[in-house]
């Protein structure tokens, strides 16, 4: 929305508390979802109102991870590279063009949250791409 980009703000998925997964967008479709990371990012929300909230609800916290797993098959994503929100500025793959955002993040999904959520998403069955 600031630079008027188009499809503008989006993420590809949204995964509601009762573990309904919606794709909103393909994957092929560039989303400005994570200043920096836009290039790359696959965007996934989660319904609720702190990180607490979705690491606590099983039904979406299943289905979040087998979302990830597959997309981890399907695009060859490492587990260190799946992120939150406010971990992509410490990514590798952060790139903005755009000076005055190149330090813009969003305080959701620190690093504790996103420990706790490759530590699950790790005990999952490796897909075929990754082993």
């Amino acid at each position: 929305i600031e630079l008027g980009e188009l499809p503008g703000v989006c993420s590809h998925y949204v995964i509601d508390r009762d573990g309904t997964i919606y794709q909103l967008v393909p994957t092929t479709i560039m989303c400005r979802h994570t200043v920096g990371l836009n290039y790359t990012a696959i965007g996934i929300e989660h319904v609720g109102g702190s990180d607490g909230q979705v690491l606590g609800n099983p039904r979406q916290m299943a289905s979040s991870l087998r979302l990830t797993r597959m997309l981890q098959g399907r695009y060859g994503i490492r587990t260190r590279n799946v992120i939150g929100h406010n971990e992509s500025l410490s990514s590798p793959f952060h790139r903005e063009r755009v000076a005055r955002l190149r330090t813009q993040t969003h305080a959701d999904f620190p690093k504790p949250a996103m420990d706790a959520y490759r530590r699950r998403l790790e005990r999952l069955p490796a897909p075929a791409s990754l082993r």
